[in-house]
């Protein structure tokens, strides 16, 4: 082996929790059920034996329980068919190797039958949970208050709540009836974990925000809606995060310090302002293919604007090194006694940056100097692959540390592309419900905005906090926006371009033929909103296009049949 594990490890807590996998949000949910119900740690409860959809019938066909699933014992095929697609999780599903990961995350204590080798969140329930722990202000806590409310209603060490005085779905039933027979488990705390908030809090304040919003409207939503609105929102955001981070990181590595806009208290996102972001130097700009037909003037605008993002993996990766290696390399320095640990007991991203300046070039490359005679001792320069052997020679210039890092990208640069390729994938939901990108076969990457993405971003939109506070059954109430204004919601708070090309990220100026298909895309827009049926033509007047909620909810809780068509 040229690299040693030391070389080759590349998470950083400060960075993100991602493992960057490919990840499947129901398996993202399970999780992060898990610790929302054990504030942010995991659970010891690790089910290991494999669970199977027979077993899971059982329960329901068991002539002990007909009373509470009736009819069930009569149509047993029925039964398991129903439990394997109503409420399972499952993996390889039609194929030989199907497997159960679980159950469907439908409610809190769902985890407790997840498979701990099928079911693995790769680190995206851990960044969800911590993007809403330190959200500022009240958002945070509330979102998590709330969905704690949410998920866990019926449940707990009393058992479940008597169906009788509980009106719930069939589901419901059969999920709280399962969870009344496992033994109560207790949190985990995994060593080296610890909590860290998001490079990019502005995004985590946003995420907040829209999840109080979105559980506003929980009575009024099925709840098997509700879970998947918060799936796809959830996703959304975790993808927005990303994006960020891989567009702060290189830049915040390359001036060894955090920008004077980033950080807890100095960011200046606000939930409340018109323009969320406003001030932001780090805004993400993805322009979306509303049609989503491939081979239009509209797909390859945004076939360009995911080539762009794409293309900014290799630095990010490097980036992602670097702040991994300071922190081996300032860790190295508190065992010297050279420096001391913060307070904290770890390093931030912000703390490490200024282990990259030219105060500490020294012992930096003494550190890392050392480490590339390693590798040499463990393969030669002559045994080397072709494309590192001129990063080890001297007349290149580079500093040991530089010359580490250079020969870490082209061991490992690979590998890491591939996979945060696939966590961009799977975040935004390719060629699924709720994707904001997509791939046909052979075809290339292109962002785009699914319906399902849309509704969601609408319902949340059309919601404003209500002033009459506790007065009101309701938290928030609904309004109406102007088309011209959605489209600046999705603009300024979301970075989705859907009329106008995103500047700051991969394009320039509009030409004619560009301007031609903006307005091929607006229109799109519009008939995605007659799709979802939240759309009002009153005419042709651009102020009197008009979105408008499914149901109308006002200040004082009065729900009625909203005004789309």
């Amino acid at each position: 082996m040229a690299l040693r594990r030391r070389d080759t490890e590349f998470k950083h807590l400060g960075v993100s929790y991602l493992d960057f996998k490919r990840v499947q949000m129901d398996r993202v949910l399970t999780g992060f059920l898990m610790r929302l119900n054990h504030k942010g740690l995991t659970s010891r409860l690790v089910r290991r034996n494999a669970l199977s959809t027979t077993e899971f019938a059982a329960e329901f066909t068991d002539p002990a329980n007909a009373d509470r699933f009736q009819g069930f014992a009569d149509h047993s095929d029925m039964a398991r068919r129903w439990v394997e697609t109503q409420l399972l999780d499952v993996v390889n599903r039609g194929r030989p190797t199907q497997a159960v990961a679980g159950l469907r995350p439908l409610h809190g204590l769902t985890y407790r039958f997840r498979s701990s080798y099928h079911s693995r969140p790769y680190g995206a329930d851990a960044q969800l949970y911590e993007m809403l722990r330190h959200a500022r202000g009240p958002l945070g806590a509330l979102a998590l208050e709330q969905l704690r409310a949410f998920f866990f209603t019926g449940l707990g060490g009393a058992g479940p709540v008597p169906a009788q005085r509980m009106p719930v779905d069939i589901e419901t039933q059969a999920v709280l009836h399962l969870n009344s027979q496992v033994k109560a488990d207790s949190p985990h705390n995994i060593k080296g974990w610890y909590s860290a908030p998001p490079l990019c809090v502005g995004q985590a304040d946003l995420l907040a925000d829209d999840v109080v919003r979105l559980l506003s409207l929980k009575d009024l939503l099925p709840r098997i809606t509700m879970v998947e609105y918060l799936k796809i929102l959830f996703a959304f955001h975790l993808a927005l995060g990303l994006f960020k981070t891989m567009k702060l990181l290189p830049v915040a590595v390359a001036r060894s310090a955090a920008d004077p806009a980033c950080g807890h208290d100095r960011c200046p996102a606000s939930t409340a302002a018109q323009d969320p972001l406003a001030g932001c130097p780090f805004r993400a700009g993805l322009f979306v293919d509303v049609a989503g037909v491939p081979g239009t003037p509209v797909a390859a605008l945004a076939e360009r604007s995911a080539e762009h993002w794409l293309r900014r993996i290799p630095d990010f990766v490097r980036a992602g090194y670097t702040v991994r290696k300071l922190d081996e390399f300032a860790e190295h320095l508190v065992g010297q006694g050279k420096e001391s640990r913060p307070p904290a007991g770890h390093f931030t991203v912000p703390e490490l940056l200024r282990f990259g300046t030219d105060a500490y070039s020294r012992a930096r490359d003494e550190f890392f100097g050392s480490r590339l005679t390693a590798i040499l001792d463990d393969t030669p320069v002559a045994e080397q692959p072709e494309e590192v052997r001129p990063l080890l020679d001297e007349s290149m210039g580079l500093a040991p540390f530089e010359k580490y890092l250079e020969v870490l990208m082209a061991y490992r640069g690979p590998y890491h592309h591939k996979y945060v390729i696939d966590t961009i994938d799977s975040l935004l939901l390719k060629n699924r419900s709720g994707a904001a990108i997509t791939q046909p076969h052979g075809g290339r990457r292109r962002f785009v905005l699914d319906s399902a993405l849309l509704e969601v971003l609408v319902q949340v939109a059309l919601l404003r906090l209500n002033p009459r506070g506790s007065a009101s059954p309701y938290s928030h109430h609904t309004v109406s926006l102007r088309l011209d204004e959605f489209l600046a919601v999705l603009r300024d708070r979301y970075g989705l371009y859907v009329d106008r090309l995103p500047a700051t990220d991969g394009f320039g100026p509009a030409g004619l033929d560009e301007e031609s298909a903006l307005r091929a895309n607006a229109e799109a827009l519009t008939t995605r909103m007659r799709e979802i049926g939240c759309y009002d033509d009153l005419s042709d007047a651009y102020l009197t296009q008009v979105i408008t909620p499914r149901f109308s909810l006002t200040e004082d809780g009065t729900v009625s049949a909203g005004g789309g068509r």
